[in-house]
């Protein structure tokens, strides 16, 4: 048997071949190993022995993401409730928050920022509904990540203005009651899945922006005011938003009965601006799919947005019948674009009409520096690609 002796510094029993090195790391090395731990297991530790009892308030990290192992809301409440009121204000470098149905998130919210949290992630996608954080701007000098899903963001604006070190914003199964979304530092923003409920179209102003993703909203197409720092961008739209028309090729077909009112909304911007086109005016790679019955693409190239950076583009093609106008259009309007990737949809059930003033053949006339064009179908996964000397 091997020999067993005390360590008087831990009060722990250890085996002469097997020392507590763990115990033996310094405490700010300690904290930072329990910041990986969901909250609960961190605070769990306080009874390994005496110099673990304190350590998990002052743990640099709040992860409350383990909702299903409370069996009730009002556990979940009470645990967050003792542990934010033990909790030393250390600041933060993460923070995770999840939760039932009726949990206090909002409040744990604001704590977090009050920490001085660098990274932020609220995610109640699972609940019953849409959680509603407080009505307020944020400020800090901290903030660089911020991730909503499944929340509620419902205000005149959501401005972030405050945050002037924040790059990362994401949004995701949110519903979104705002006229504006702002910030003048943020680097990549992601929205997909969220619903835009208001009776008008909220306006993205995001001057710093480098990448974009847009993806399978629900409601009207929000606007894109100027992105000149924009270089990605992933736009996809499919029947889910409201920018859709049954018979008209720009969405003016006034018929009320079978489209009801989405293709007789008024456009919601100033005349002569794009809600979409015009803030991705200067991207570089450009992945941009759309549903046939969705018009909005089709009605912002009648205000002429140019492409002048634009080098890789991703374009579904869906409206054989209306000679190709969009693809023929953006081509014209692309000097520099090297590399066109097109995917074929399978027509529209209802039968668009157009102008008739796009002819291909007449009007193809690509970039000088156009040298790849691949061509995939949605009904037949072979891909074919030519090669432009």
């Amino acid at each position: 048997m091997p020999k067993k002796f005390t360590n008087e510094g831990n009060k722990k029993v250890v085996m002469a071949d097997g020392a507590d090195h763990i115990s033996a790391l310094p405490d700010e090395l300690l904290q930072y190993l329990l910041s990986f731990l969901p909250s609960r297991g961190a605070v769990q530790t306080c009874v390994l022995s005496q110099r673990w009892r304190h350590q998990w308030k002052y743990v640099p990290a709040l992860r409350i993401n383990d909702v299903d192992s409370f069996y009730s809301v009002q556990q979940l409440n009470k645990f967050v409730h003792h542990l934010l009121l033990h909790r030393k204000r250390t600041p933060l470098y993460v923070c995770e928050l999840d939760s039932f149905r009726n949990g206090e998130v909002a409040e744990w919210y604001q704590y977090a920022v009050s920490c001085e949290v660098e990274m932020l992630q609220v995610d109640t996608a699972h609940s019953a509904d849409y959680c509603r954080l407080p009505e307020m701007a944020i400020t800090s000098n901290h903030l660089t990540t911020l991730e909503f899903s499944g929340v509620q963001l419902g205000h005149i604006s959501l401005d972030f203005s405050g945050c002037l070190k924040l790059e990362v914003l994401v949004m995701r199964g949110c519903k979104i009651l705002v006229q504006k979304i702002l910030s003048q530092s943020v680097r990549s923003l992601s929205i997909t899945q969220c619903n835009f409920e208001l009776n008008t179209r909220t306006h993205i102003s995001a001057p710093s922006l480098i990448s974009l993703e847009l993806a399978d909203i629900l409601g009207w197409t929000p606007a894109l005011e100027r992105l000149p720092s924009l270089s990605t961008a992933f736009v996809r739209l499919d029947d889910r938003c409201e920018d859709y028309c049954l018979h008209s090729y720009y969405g003016d077909c006034g018929d009320q009965v079978s489209c009801g009112k989405y293709c007789t909304r008024f456009y919601d911007v100033h005349d002569d601006d794009c809600v979409l086109l015009g803030g991705l005016s200067n991207v570089t790679n450009l992945e941009l799919i759309t549903s046939p019955k969705v018009f909005i693409v089709r009605k912002d190239l009648l205000m002429r947005p140019t492409f002048s950076k634009l080098k890789t583009l991703l374009l579904n093609v869906s409206d054989a019948d209306a000679g190709f106008g969009p693809l023929v259009y953006i081509l014209r309007s692309s000097p520099v674009l090297e590399k066109l990737t097109l995917q074929l949809y399978e027509e529209p059930k209802a039968k668009i009409e157009t102008d008739g003033s796009c002819n291909l053949e007449e009007q193809l006339v690509a970039s000088k520096k156009l040298k790849v064009i691949s061509v995939s179908s949605r009904l037949n996964s072979s891909a074919v690609s030519f090669v432009k000397i």
